[in-house]
C-alpha cells in the first residue's frame, strides 16, 4: 500500500563519543523534543509512525498533515526547546531532514522507495554538518528536499521565507540531491559550508528502509537574525 506523506528524520550531533549514561540522557531530551514541538504545531504526535535509531528517528507523519505546520510552528518550537535544554554540563544539537513523497506502508521491515531513503540520507549531508560547525551557538539544522523547498516554502501566509533557506547538491552512497538549509537564528549564507568533516559513526546507522540506493541532499541556509558569525568549532 502507498501513501503520500511527510517524513521527517532528527539525528543527535556527536553521538557516538558520548558514554552510555549521557546518550541515554540524549535519548530522552531528543524524544521529548520532538514531542514538545509536535504538541506544539498540532501535528497529532499520536499518530506518528516512528522507528527509533537511538540517535536519531525517523518519523512518518499521518496523511494530511499540513506541510507548512512542519516547517513553520513545528521548527520554531524545536529549536526555541532545544535552545533551553543547554546546561553548563549537558548539550544536544539536532540535525532535522524533511521530505515527502510516496511510500509503501506495508514493508515487512520498513518502507521500501526512495523516498523514503531520501532524508535519511540528508540528515547527514556535509553541507548540513558544516553549517552547524561554522554556527556553534546553533542548536537545530534543518535541510529540506527540494520539492518541499518548492511547493511551501515561501508559498503561503506563514510559511518560512525563501531567503532563509541556502541551496546546496549533495551526493550520497552515488546518487545525487538537491536540498536547501536553514539554521534558525543563523544566516548561513553568510558561513562557509565548504569544509570537510568527517561523517561520525552516527551517520552510520542501519537506515529504516529496505532500498539502500538513496541519496543525500547538499543543503545550505539563509537567515536575517544573525548579529554574529563564528567561524570554526
Amino acid at each position: 500500500m502507498e501513501e503520500h506523506r511527510i517524513m521527517l528524520v532528527a539525528d543527535v550531533e556527536d553521538y557516538s563519543s558520548r558514554n552510555g549514561h549521557d546518550q541515554a540522557k540524549l535519548q530522552a531530551a531528543l524524544v521529548g523534543a520532538l514531542d514538545h514541538a509536535g504538541r506544539a504545531a498540532k501535528l497529532g504526535i499520536l499518530g506518528w509512525d516512528r522507528q527509533k535509531q537511538g540517535d536519531g528517528q525517523f518519523v512518518v507523519l499521518p496523511p494530511r498533515t499540513d506541510p507548512v505546520s512542519v516547517l513553520s510552528p513545528f521548527v520554531k518550537a524545536l529549536s526555541k526547546y532545544l535552545r533551553h535544554k543547554q546546561t553548563a554540563t549537558f548539550r544536544i544539537r539536532v540535525r532535522l531532514a524533511i521530505h515527502e513523497g510516496p511510500i509503501q506502508l506495508d514493508g515487512a521491515n520498513g518502507y521500501p522507495g526512495d523516498h523514503a531513503v531520501q532524508p535519511n540520507r540528508m540528515v547527514g549531508a556535509q553541507p548540513l554538518r558544516a553549517a552547524l560547525a561554522a554556527c556553534p551557538e546553533a542548536y537545530l539544522g534543518v535541510i529540506v528536499s527540494e520539492r518541499i523547498f518548492t511547493d511551501y516554502i515561501g508559498q503561503r501566509p506563514g510559511s518560512p521565507r525563501r531567503d532563509r533557506f541556502r541551496r546546496v547538491d549533495v551526493e550520497e552512497k552515488k546518487n545525487r540531491y538537491v536540498g536547501y538549509i536553514h539554521v534558525p537564528g543563523h544566516n548561513v549564507h553568510a558561513v562557509d559550508i565548504s569544509s570537510t568533516i568527517p561523517p561520525g559513526p552516527d551517520i552510520e546507522r542501519t537506515l529504516p528502509v529496505l532500498n539502500i540506493s538513496g541519496a543525500g541532499a547538499n543543503v545550505a541556509m539563509y537567515g536575517d537574525q544573525t548579529n554574529h558569525q563564528t567561524f570554526g568549532r
